[in-house]
């Protein structure tokens, strides 16, 4: 994990709308000072790519293109604290693409206040089943997955 500054979406207007997925807090994602320790935010972001990935992600799954997704990168910036009883809100959307890597921007706000809690930038690489090595992003997977068009567009 990376500590550093997070990139916005640079053209928001052509992204499509973000994926959200809602989070209630528990108990047990508190730690000893009352509020969500940092490594359980690493998590919500992750339960957030998933759940992205299960509704938007390549149309037949990542393994019938023979890859699977890697965080190779994540620059994350906390905000402010969430505690037990609240409903976060986890976006998330594919902001850039690059030969051998996409980029997801995800947000983390509290439901009833709106306010930002935790903002990341994720690298994510996805890797040959086969060889274990990156993979280039075929236009195979390209047309499999509609967002990573929307992001490959020109600026």
């Amino acid at each position: 994990m990376s500590v550093g500054s997070v990139r916005r979406p640079v053209f928001e207007e052509e992204v499509a709308v973000p994926h959200t997925t809602e989070i209630k807090v528990r108990g047990y994602h508190e730690d000893r000072f009352g509020h969500v320790n940092n490594a359980r935010y690493l998590e919500f972001l992750e339960e957030g790519r998933w759940d992205y990935l299960d509704v938007h992600g390549p149309r037949g799954g990542f393994s019938s293109h023979g890859v699977f997704p890697v965080v190779a990168h994540l620059a994350v910036s906390y905000r402010r604290p969430a505690q037990a009883g609240d409903t976060l809100i986890i976006t998330t959307q594919v902001v850039d693409t690059a030969s051998r890597k996409l980029v997801m921007h995800q947000e983390i706000h509290q439901q009833a206040t709106g306010k930002l809690c935790c903002e990341a930038d994720i690298d994510v690489v996805l890797v040959d089943a086969e060889t274990g090595r990156p993979a280039v992003l075929k236009d195979e997977i390209v047309n499999a997955w509609p967002e990573l068009r929307e992001a490959q567009r020109p600026r």
